[in-house]
């Protein structure tokens, strides 16, 4: 698979026609036909359909052009922190995280950081996949996130513990979850679960393991509470999220006694030439580790 053939699929998934991808990319018709045919026979399935002179993605090439996006974003962002690097003349570092309590404590690490050692910080969101891969090819230079099972085995990649990320479930004072301060994962079995924006993969997969329920998410802290005190269902909030929650109708239960937990760490490769780098890490565990503790 080459990058130019998913640039390709992408252009003719998004035109769903051949010769207009082609127009716009500045290629033959033939050309972009060639590569799609040879992606398809590569991952031996059917990327599009033909409808008349258009074309429409099939279920499989739905998922490919998730995929690629990802990949291709990815491979933009990585040119620009390059770029970015250049133009700018001062040494950098490229920084990846995933969305936890590291975000809300990042402004200020990366503030401080810059101001004392005038070295210039770019954080990028990614998901813990994209973040194993991005940094075995060194296209990061640090991680704060859970370990995936790729990085906690390449015994290439340093990784230190920063904090445990913990939950906690409000449940209306009428619900008789109420009434248990340490309830089994088992017990939501029959209650409709509701989180804040996004949910940790990991944490999803062991609610519907010991719940076997899904999670729904809502981003509105109003219209979040609102649902809860109209009793439609009961919140899973990290610790970190739960100060905007309280009211005297529901009632909090932490969920420490459970498996819902993940475990933040900072993740470098062992070679890694950047040689600001150690700095920022000391840097980075002393702010995260201290304000992880009193959050």
């Amino acid at each position: 698979m080459e990058i130019k053939q998913l640039i390709y699929f992408r252009e003719v998934a998004l035109r769903e026609h051949i010769s207009e991808a082609a127009l716009e990319l500045e290629i033959a018709q033939s050309a972009v036909s060639r590569q799609i045919a040879n992606l398809e026979k590569e991952l031996n399935t059917t990327l599009f359909l033909r409808e008349g002179r258009n074309v429409k993605l099939t279920d499989s090439g739905e998922k490919l052009l998730s995929q690629t996006n990802q990949i291709l974003n990815l491979i933009d962002e990585t040119k620009e922190l390059f770029i970015h690097n250049e133009q700018s003349g001062s040494p950098t570092i490229k920084l990846a995280y995933t969305e936890s309590y590291v975000s809300q404590a990042l402004p200020a690490i990366i503030k401080s950081y810059e101001r004392d050692f005038n070295i210039d910080i770019r954080p990028i969101m990614m998901t813990p996949v994209e973040i194993e891969e991005a940094l075995i090819s060194h296209q990061i230079d640090v991680a704060l996130c859970e370990l995936t099972p790729k990085l906690l085995n390449n015994k290439y990649t340093i990784k230190h513990t920063l904090f445990e990320e913990t939950y906690n479930l409000y449940v209306h004072n009428q619900n008789d979850l109420s009434m248990n301060p340490k309830p089994p994962l088992s017990q939501l079995s029959h209650q409709y679960i509701y989180h804040f924006n996004t949910l940790p993969e990991q944490i999803s997969q062991l609610i519907k393991k010991h719940a076997s329920q899904k999670t729904y998410p809502i981003s509105n802290v109003a219209l979040l509470k609102q649902t809860l005190l109209s009793q439609k269902g009961v919140l899973i909030i990290p610790d970190y999220l739960s100060n905007g929650i309280d009211n005297e109708h529901l009632v909090k239960i932490p969920l420490t006694h459970t498996e819902l937990k993940r475990t933040i760490y900072i993740v470098f490769q062992e070679n890694n030439q950047n040689n600001q780098l150690n700095s920022f890490i000391q840097h980075a565990r002393s702010l995260l580790q201290r304000q992880a503790t009193y959050h």
